[in-house]
């Protein structure tokens, strides 16, 4: 998969994009998105899937637009994130994989790779290798969430990307999941909040307009109002799944109470790393119910 990213990250940059020979896209059993522009290198039960996702009506990259809702009172970020001027435009060439799109994303300012434009993640994810590359690790003190996604609910490490540039619009202070699974990056919400955007299929352009939400306090921390909502929703709820798991558990089981208190102490913990997070972005008590 290394050399196929490498391939992806060369024919982005010499290939005009809006000309790209066909990519062809699967899931395996592991629940690994694979792309690849040799048809004979999809596994032979998976090759119908990929054929069927590259023919897919041109209406599934119609033109989408995004904005935020009217920003609230200003909570006085204490970062604020840094995108392009605002207002002005930046065009960026995407490649068509299969019914997505393709784009290169400088993470960090020191490692270049190639991102799915995906406006229905909540996040941005980055693939553990990639995570390996720029020195991030996920150790035990990491705190998790969990994503629902097409091959189900999956619970993956979070942690923050100091900045992530998209064709000269650059966003700090990104949150990001990590991904044990996918070999291909997300570009999600958690950079899209910054600003208003649409796609040119056909041209094979994204266009950002930044906005001033963080900078107006509708986005604190990467995040609108419902989405640090959700994040508090997830964790309290993972906590009420242990303690209802624990109430029924026989006093019989002390081992398996034992697994079950050191949980719910490991998703405290988790929770004290989301107040401690959003203490710093200064999100307020009404965003964290």
């Amino acid at each position: 998969m290394l050399r196929l990213t490498r391939w992806l990250c060369l024919a982005m940059a010499v290939v005009p994009l809006a000309a790209a020979a066909e990519i062809y896209q699967w899931t395996d059993e592991q629940g690994r998105i694979h792309f690849t522009q040799d048809l004979n290198q999809v596994p032979a039960r998976h090759r119908s899937q990929a054929e069927l996702r590259a023919m897919a009506p041109r209406e599934a990259e119609r033109l989408q637009t995004y904005s935020q809702p009217a920003a609230p009172a200003p909570a006085s970020p204490a970062a604020p994130a840094r995108a392009a001027a605002p207002g002005r435009a930046v065009r960026i060439a995407v490649a068509r994989a299969g019914t997505g799109m393709l784009v290169k994303v400088l993470v960090n300012g020191s490692v270049t790779a190639p991102f799915l434009v995906d406006t229905g993640a909540t996040d941005v994810l980055i693939p553990a290798a990639l995570a390996k590359r720029l020195g991030i690790e996920a150790g035990p003190e990491t705190r998790t969430k969990t994503y629902r996604t097409a091959n189900g609910v999956v619970t993956q490490a979070t942690v923050m990307l100091r900045s992530v540039d998209v064709g000269g619009a650059v966003v700090e202070n990104v949150p990001a999941s990590i991904s044990p699974n996918m070999e291909i990056g997300l570009l999600g919400l958690s950079f899209f909040n910054h600003f208003t955007y649409h796609i040119d299929a056909a041209a094979g352009v994204l266009t950002l307009v930044p906005n001033d939400l963080a900078e107006s306090g509708g986005i604190l921390g990467g995040r609108s109002e419902a989405q640090w909502r959700a994040e508090y929703r997830d964790l309290h709820a993972r906590i009420e799944l242990v303690d209802q798991e624990y109430a029924v558990k026989s006093t019989s089981k002390a081992r398996e109470r034992e697994n079950l208190e050191q949980r719910r102490a490991e998703l405290m913990s988790h929770l004290a790393l989301l107040e401690s997070e959003a203490d710093r972005a200064r999100v307020p008590m009404r965003w964290r119910d």
